[in-house]
């Protein structure tokens, strides 16, 4: 995050004023993790994602739109998505929450996914559920803790496995016999199981198989339910007698062994599709031989065939991890996208350039991670090449691997996790390493020598922090405050320089006047750190974020960020603080914009807050469409805010 905001974000506090309306517009890019697709008995399809969002398509998987939430947690994770085939209006979901221990549910929306409600198993992390063919009023679902069913359409769970067992928990996939709802598979992290009576016994259904096999899908054949196909880390196997015995099939290499999904096209019994980490795998001949017919790049982890009521080509449809959504309509022989409206994508940074309007940078997951950049306030972008220069020859950087982006005097630069830092450079359109240079060291007392050494990733720390002024750089380092120059030369800030954690870095624009954060104190210089002036911290120094000084007229101003909340002070060199209340959560504040008339805030844990009262009242403005993480403001003109999301890709938001 930028430490260096906008001067003038924190002026005296006035009187209160209100939002009068916003408007928010999802503007992409498209695409995104697709974790879960279901079917529905129309021609609706469902897409689960990781956050709990829940997108739909109204026409066979050609446009998408976002209906609503399951729950209301961030850490959702949809990992199974059944529509009931009897009631078009009715869907369900399996979840799992990311936050560890958390639990997750079953959960049911009347009205084609708009809305939900938790039928129950809200303790249980749920990753596999399934409605009974012969017997829609009856669901079974698999947990972390075994098999649970119910025979009133969720209303009441009763646990069929037994309890406490040892073996038959971790489930990963389940089917039930299309004739009979007592004859239920469950497949485990380790092996599969079989019960014939609905529950009361079990007996593992593992001749065949290579042991210790973690069975990710279960398929019973439309035509011949004794007929099973299976999909394990140890590759595809089919069963002629219910699990009696298994036949390993051959034809899927061992690097794509890993099959989240096997779906059968009800067109052509003998035509699977197989999902791996890998590509889509297809068969013609029911298994006997398979031939990959995407990139192996793609991972998909969901799949459904769409049968066309018109008496044309069924239509295949896949969720990627990567490409978002695919679809074929030639039997899976090739794929096109098919994300328009579906808008998922990872924002990991958004960053305005502060000496030149209208310029941002974006650095986005999508299918690859990749570097954006707009010329026009982000009306339009284009990528920027991950091409660089080391050593005078030419290599690619892995923008996977960008932890912050900046902006700073000389063009865009970026920080990776090895600690290396990077600068655009327009005129060769490619990186250049800029490499920092230690300034000299005191003689040692023991050799009388002194040394001079690069800057390496040993010496930035892994939360080192960078902020500019119009003509150079502070950097924290584990020798303490750097001041650099474009050409890399540092030189210690003299006030600041000796070893400690620095929590947060302010500098003004000349670069005269300098704020740190360190050793639970704030020190302020205003002689470009030659001196500086200690004072104590509101709050513990672990909660301190980011630190800002503002000037308005000759009176100075100061906002501390911290994980319980913003702090300032009018006098920051001898307090006192004061906490923004007003309908700010005291939460963890990440990110924050100001201009005229106009604070916008993020807390990490969901939340876009906005006060037109200089931070004496605030309103909360996300809905559940755009609630996240987000992960940068910017300004642009006409009273609009661009907001990167971690989940929901970039997002405007316009302010009346």
């Amino acid at each position: 995050m930028r430490l260096t905001i906008s001067t003038g974000l924190l002026l005296a506090l006035c009187a209160s004023g209100s939002i009068r309306g916003q408007t928010w517009e999802r503007l992409g890019p498209d695409g995104g993790m697709v974790v879960s697709l279901g079917a529905g008995p129309g021609d609706d399809v469902y897409l689960g994602t990781t956050d709990g969002h829940v997108f739909a398509s109204s026409d066979s998987a050609r446009t998408w739109e976002l209906r609503g939430r399951v729950g209301h947690r961030m850490d959702a994770v949809v990992t199974r998505i059944v529509p009931d085939a009897r009631e078009m209006h009715r869907v369900f979901a399996a979840v799992w929450y990311q936050e560890p221990g958390a639990g997750g549910g079953v959960f049911e929306s009347e009205d084609r996914g708009k809305s939900w409600k938790l039928l129950g198993l809200e303790n249980e992390a749920v990753r596999a559920l399934e409605i009974a063919p012969s017997n829609p009023v009856e669901l079974v679902a698999g947990t972390r803790n075994g098999v649970f069913r119910s025979v009133d359409q969720g209303k009441s769970w009763a646990q069929i496995s037994p309890a406490g067992d040892q073996e038959i928990r971790n489930l990963d996939s389940l089917a039930i016999d299309p004739r009979d709802p007592d004859v239920i598979y469950a497949g485990t992290f380790h092996l599969p199981w079989l019960t014939r009576d609905g529950g009361k016994t079990w007996k593992p259904v593992i001749a065949g198989i290579i042991d210790d096999s973690d069975i990710m899908s279960l398929r019973l054949d439309a035509t011949n339910p004794a007929r099973v196909y299976m999909s394990a880390c140890s590759g595809i196997y089919r069963s002629e007698n219910q699990g009696g015995e298994w036949t390993k099939l051959q034809g899927v290499p061992y690097a794509a062994r890993r099959t989240q999904v096997i779906v059968q096209d009800p067109a052509s019994p003998k035509t699977l599709y197989a999902g791996t980490t890998e590509g889509l795998w297809v068969t013609r001949d029911g298994g006997e031989s398979w031939a990959r017919t995407t990139s192996k790049d793609w991972v998909v982890n969901s799949l459904v065939v769409l049968h066309d009521k018109n008496g044309g080509a069924d239509r295949v449809v896949l969720g990627t991890e990567g490409q978002g959504v695919q679809v074929s309509d030639d039997a899976g022989a090739s794929f096109a996208e098919a994300n328009r409206g579906f808008t998922h994508v990872t924002v990991k940074q958004l960053v305005a350039d502060e000496f030149n309007a209208g310029h941002l940078l974006m650095v986005v997951e999508r299918t690859t991670s990749e570097i954006q950049e707009s010329r026009d306030d982000g009306k339009n972008w284009t990528s920027l090449l991950p091409t660089a220069i080391e050593h005078g020859k030419p290599t690619t950087l892995n923008i996977a691997e960008v932890k912050e982006a900046y902006s700073s005097p000389w063009g865009w630069l970026v920080r990776f996790d090895n600690g290396r830092l990077w600068i655009w450079e327009e005129s060769n359109k490619s990186w250049r390493q800029w490499k920092l240079q230690l300034p000299a060291a005191k003689p040692s007392s023991t050799t009388g020598r002194t040394l001079r050494a690069s800057i390496n990733a040993a010496a930035l720390l892994p939360d080192a922090h960078i902020t500019f002024s119009q003509k150079d750089a502070l950097i924290s380092t584990n020798v303490g405050l750097l001041r650099c120059q474009e050409s890399g030369s540092c030189t210690g800030v003299k006030a600041f320089g000796h070893a400690g954690k620095i929590r947060a870095v302010w500098t003004s624009a000349s670069g005269h006047e300098i704020a740190v954060v360190k050793d639970g104190k704030i020190g302020w210089s205003s002689d470009g750190g030659e001196t500086a002036v200690w004072t104590d911290l509101p709050v513990p120094e672990a909660q301190v974020l980011w630190l800002d000084i503002t000037q308005s007229g000759s009176q100075e101003t100061a906002c501390l960020g911290t994980s319980k909340g913003i702090f300032s002070s009018r006098a920051p060199a001898t307090g006192p603080w004061q906490q923004i209340e007003g309908g700010l959560p005291a939460g963890r504040v990440e990110q924050w914009l100001h201009y005229p008339g106009i604070w916008v805030v993020s807390e990490r844990d969901g939340g876009l807050y906005v006060s037109s009262s200089n931070g004496v009242s605030w309103n909360r403005v996300d809905q559940d469409a755009e609630r996240s993480t987000f992960t940068g403001l910017i300004r642009t003109p006409n009273t609009t805010v661009l907001a990167g999301s971690q989940s929901e890709g970039l997002l405007q938001l316009k302010l009346e």
